[in-house]
């Protein structure tokens, strides 16, 4: 048998810190690590290897992608394959998926393939179900225990609230494995030694029979809808021009200016007159009306 696990190089949270200055995530401080989910798939092909089987791992990322393949050669892995385009400067899971269906067409189809779940860097878990949209294979995903029986995988499921699962599935399928639970084994310094001075082989766009057209996906568009602020409440300040007295009462009324009426006694004619000079001396009417 045949097992594939796919890798991811994600930064590790623990040394990721922020620049007061800036507030921007400080690059030259993140280190990075194996995703703990994939750290997990690789734990449980090393325990389905059995005598004759072949591990490969491979994984997505430049150069520097290699140390978590150097990691899995030390615990075990018969083989590593890196996988990137150089043109690139990040990838995202479509493209990622492409890159590992394309390699493990090239390379040789196993007959299981093994992914972490979810990733700290990104957590979509799309990588399991679009390998297999891109293999043909069935997939399942949020896998906590697995055996493998002839062809097929017996294995156990995490639901959501709490709820657990059984199942099996007939190879060649894509699963995806839940973090927690199984913790990747130690290295021995042997093989630590071997995989520091192991040559990592590298495949780019042109090995896997894939163009740049391929990888060509269409920014997503997001919509982002924000709650309105709200309006800042005014201070009320007394005018400094009057008397303690005076500033004590228009605080004590909070501002509010009393309303001037005036009553309007007398003829009609009077009446109108006032109102006309009323209006007039609040602009309200042109002067010459």
């Amino acid at each position: 048998m045949h097992i594939a696990v796919c890798l991811t190089y994600v930064p590790d949270p623990d040394t990721i810190e922020v620049d007061p200055l800036t507030g921007e995530i400080d690059s030259g401080r993140t280190l990075h690590i194996l995703n703990p989910a994939d750290a997990v798939a690789l734990e449980m092909g090393l325990r389905l290897r059995a005598t004759g089987d072949t591990l490969s791992a491979l994984t997505v990322g430049p150069i520097e992608a290699e140390t978590v393949l150097r990691e899995a050669l030390a615990v075990g892995a018969d083989r590593v394959l890196r996988l990137w385009d150089e043109g690139r400067s990040g990838t995202k899971p479509a493209v990622t998926s492409i890159l590992i269906a394309a390699a493990l067409r090239t390379e040789g189809l196993p007959d299981l393939v093994l992914c972490g779940g979810r990733s700290l860097e990104r957590g979509s878990g799309k990588i399991p179900a679009l390998l297999g949209e891109y293999l043909n294979w069935p997939v399942v995903t949020e896998i906590t225990e697995l055996s493998v029986d002839a062809a097929r995988v017996h294995f156990h499921r995490r639901l959501d609230r709490g709820a657990r699962s059984e199942g099996e599935v007939t190879m060649p399928a894509v699963l995806g494995l839940a973090a927690g639970g199984v913790r990747l084994r130690y290295a021995s310094l042997p093989g630590l030694m071997q995989a520091k001075r192991a040559a990592i082989p590298a495949r780019d766009l042109p090995d896997l029979g894939l163009s740049p057209l391929d990888l060509a996906f269409p920014s997503s568009t997001v919509h982002a809808a924000m709650p309105p602020r709200p309006r800042p409440r005014t201070i009320f300040i007394p005018d400094s021009s009057l008397s303690p007295e005076e500033r004590i009462a228009q605080i004590m009324s909070a501002g509010i200016a009393q309303k001037a009426s005036e009553i309007i006694e007398g003829s009609p004619e009077d009446m109108a007159d006032a109102i006309i000079a009323f209006l007039r001396a609040r602009g309200f009417l042109d002067e010459t009306v």
